[in-house]
């Protein structure tokens, strides 16, 4: 498990990491997925749904990106 730890550790050395957008996003998400768990319309939870698709897709490729002076001006 250590070299799984150390494996994501020396991956993630150039790229942004989280900020406080990316907490606000990812509680945008866990609200949205706790009421697309409620909502019994086909047509509304399927919207919630595909939204929340894109915001963590959004969420990943920030995470994820390599072009930190961008990332941080969009913070």
């Amino acid at each position: 498990m250590q070299n799984l730890k150390e494996k994501f550790q020396r991956f993630m050395i150039g790229r942004y990491g989280a900020d406080q957008l990316g907490r606000f996003l990812s509680i945008v998400i866990v609200i949205l997925a706790a009421v697309s768990f409620f909502i019994r319309s086909y047509w509304f939870g399927s919207l919630i749904r595909s939204v929340l698709i894109i915001l963590l897709a959004i969420l990943y490729f920030r995470i994820f990106s390599q072009n930190i002076t961008r990332r941080s001006q969009e913070n």
